[in-house]
């Protein structure tokens, strides 16, 4: 007849869990899985735009960001001595709206890019086509 005493039963317990928990971390993680949160909202646009040079610095000029919404076009003027063909964009999006592709990495901006806003809810999305012109 084997014992089981409760101090073993405690630690075999113990050794399930940690088992049981460490292979769902490390079967349901994926760095490049990418995880959306869906929500009724259906508010699907870009309210602001930045674009930042290399030496991190917005170079918009003030006021110069033209958003038409009803078109779909944002027309950005930039300092100029700013590279069009390598800038870093930030926007402001809709409340638990997402942007793709997404924005805070080098972009050249040399020709228009587009973007695809969608809303929470994933039922809206709304193109847009950024031109960014430099200051003459």
């Amino acid at each position: 007849m084997v014992v089981i005493t409760m101090k073993t039963r405690f630690f075999l317990y113990i050794i399930g869990l940690l088992v049981t928990t460490s292979s769902l971390l490390f079967t349901s993680c994926n760095a490049d899985e990418e995880v959306y949160l869906t929500t009724d909202r259906t508010d699907a646009y870009i309210s602001a735009l930045q674009l930042y040079a290399s030496d991190n610095r917005n170079a918009v000029l003030p006021d110069s960001v033209f958003i038409n919404e009803e078109q779909g076009t944002i027309k950005a003027v930039v300092k100029s001595g700013s590279n069009p063909a390598r800038l870093k964009p930030r926007c402001t999006l809709a409340p638990e709206a997402t942007l793709a592709p997404k924005m805070g990495v080098w972009t050249d901006f040399s020709t228009p890019a587009k973007y695809t806003v969608t809303s929470g809810n994933g039922k809206i999305k709304k193109e847009y086509t950024i031109t960014v012109v430099e200051q003459k």
